[in-house]
Parts: C-alpha cells; structure tokens; sequence
C-alpha cells in the first residue's frame, strides 16, 4: 500500500488538511452558522422532494 503512495499526493493531503485548518480557525462564527443553516435548509429541501 505505501509504495502506490507518492509524495505529490501526501503533499495534496497535508495541504488540503492545512486549508481546512486555517479556514476554520480564521472564519468568524456567524459565516459557519451560515454555511451549516444553508446546507440543512438544502440538505432538508432534497430529502423532502426526493422520491424513493
């Protein structure tokens, strides 16, 4: 498993990880407060209109 592991891509993870990090300590509350309550209304709307 470690060998199809290259460097680009434990680069890309770490790098990916770092974004989500920084993005999370530096964004004021009241923007995830937002982002949470948009995704719920649109998570909400798609089960409330999908047929199963």
């Amino acid at each position: 498993m470690w060998r199809h592991l290259n460097i680009k891509q434990i680069l890309g993870i770490c790098a990916a990880i770092t974004g989500i990090a920084v993005l999370i300590v530096g964004l004021p509350s009241w923007i995830w407060m937002l982002a949470t309550g948009g995704f719920l209304i649109w998570f909400g709307w798609l089960l409330f209109t999908t047929k199963w």
